[in-house]
């Protein structure tokens, strides 16, 4: 009975021991943060820290009278070093910036890494951001593909369009006169070379013989010698206009012919017509009135199709006979008629934002001026600037629309040869695209 005590005494106690050394056992308990660690909650940080703005602080003793003292004792977060992670130039310490998330030494000429910082450094264009109060002066901070992280860019890129393209053939006049590239030989290659050429053969430009003399003579009068007449410069266009009176029998590049080619450009197909002596080509029938109209072809049919009376109109934008409208529903799909010229016009691509919208699953997308364009309150809205990705030729437009200006150019000295070894070309302001745009009613 008394061992049997005795056991049950031993065996209670055993527990009790073990009890207290598994209430003594650390191994469980949670890791704290210490200075400059990140925190969710005072308890997170190690004893007699505080967590503010989700750093954990060293906090001074309490006042007389109680209180938490002043807010200047606190001991700052641990900044990184080089080569150690960040999320912003705030992560780093004075001197480093944060590049790729990484606190990196300032690259030659980054003005925001020398001296002695008096204030937070901010991120300078193409350092890492999380938001916009990270990065400096004009910047932004843009989303990167990688979740959370971001990079300083630029949100308005100081680029102005100019609403010029190097598209000008000429002008004015003058400017036709020159002898085009595609003329050249090896042998002639100037208008002093002709001028030599035609002196050294004795060749009477009055009455030339037939083959490489009449060549010669038709290229000094039509590319060097030029008259008032022989060019004209078109305003809309600034294309090269030939205007001397041809003969239809005389074929391209001969006396009384028409040129193969004008300062820029290949313009065989414009032989000499033989109702107007015009070298617009043999096929068009170039109108005066409507009228004049009655049996000539209906110039945008493909097949022969000739105007019967009262059928056509002479549109005095070209000179050419369309097939009549009278109501919107004579023309094709997309187009409407002009009650006054009685041609059909291209129809406004839009009326309201709300097709716009629509049709390009954009909301920013608006109605301008009968054409959907995408509406934008800064350059960053239409491009990317070249460092948070490639630069688009972009920009936003006074008018509060995106605007291209890829092709935009200020002078002509900015304009480069078409071709390799090219004339060049003149800075203009570009033709409307594919010109009026006019159609023959496909029913009347």
């Amino acid at each position: 009975m008394r061992s049997s005590l005795v056991m049950s005494l031993i065996g209670m106690t055993s527990m009790a021991l073990a009890l207290l050394v598994g209430c003594g056992d650390d191994d469980n308990k949670p890791v704290t943060s210490k200075v400059g660690q990140s925190c969710a909650r005072t308890a997170d940080c190690d004893p007699g820290l505080s967590c503010i703005g989700n750093v954990c602080y060293k906090m001074p003793p309490p006042a007389a009278g109680g209180g938490s003292g002043g807010g200047s004792d606190l001991m700052p977060p641990v900044l990184g070093g080089e080569g150690q992670s960040c999320t912003s130039r705030l992560d780093c310490v004075d001197g480093l910036d944060c590049f790729n998330n990484r606190c990196t030494a300032p690259v030659s000429g980054d003005a925001g890494a020398s001296g002695t910082p008096t204030g937070p450094q901010l991120g300078l264009r193409g350092e890492s951001c999380r938001v916009n109060s990270d990065c400096g002066k004009d910047l932004v901070c843009v989303a990167t593909a990688v979740a959370g992280t971001g990079v300083c860019d630029l949100l308005n890129f100081g680029v102005e369009g100019t609403g010029l393209t190097c598209s000008g053939e000429c002008t004015k006049a003058e400017d036709c006169c020159q002898l085009p590239m595609a003329l050249h030989t090896t042998s002639i290659r100037s208008c002093q070379d002709i001028a030599d050429a035609i002196a050294k053969d004795s060749i009477d430009c009055d009455a030339p013989a037939a083959g490489n003399p009449a060549k010669l003579c038709f290229q000094q009068a039509t590319y060097c010698k030029c008259g008032d007449d022989t060019w004209s410069c078109d305003e809309d266009t600034h294309s090269c206009v030939y205007g001397v009176e041809c003969d239809d029998t005389a074929g391209l590049d001969a006396p009384t012919g028409c040129p193969s080619h004008s300062r820029l450009y290949d313009i065989s197909v414009k032989t000499c017509n033989p109702d107007s002596k015009t070298c617009v080509g043999a096929g068009v029938t170039e109108c005066s009135n409507d009228k004049s109209c009655l049996g000539k072809q209906v110039v945008d049919s493909t097949v022969d199709d000739l105007c019967t009376e009262d059928e056509c109109t002479c549109y005095s934008g070209n000179h050419q006979c369309y097939r009549k409208c009278a109501r919107d529903i004579d023309c094709g799909a997309g187009q409407i008629c002009d009650a006054k010229a009685e041609v059909c016009k291209p129809d406004a691509a839009c009326v309201t934002d709300s097709q716009c919208a629509i049709a390009n699953r954009n909301v920013a997308f608006k109605c301008n001026e009968g054409t959907c364009a995408q509406s934008c309150e800064s350059d960053r809205d239409c491009s990317p600037s070249g460092v948070s990705g490639a630069f688009a030729g972009k920009v936003c437009g006074a008018d509060g629309f995106c605007a291209v200006v890829a092709q935009d150019c200020n002078e002509d000295s900015q304009c480069a040869p078409l071709t390799v070894g090219g004339l060049k070309p003149f800075c203009v302001t570009p033709a409307p695209a594919g010109g009026d745009g006019v159609a023959s009613a496909i029913t009347n």
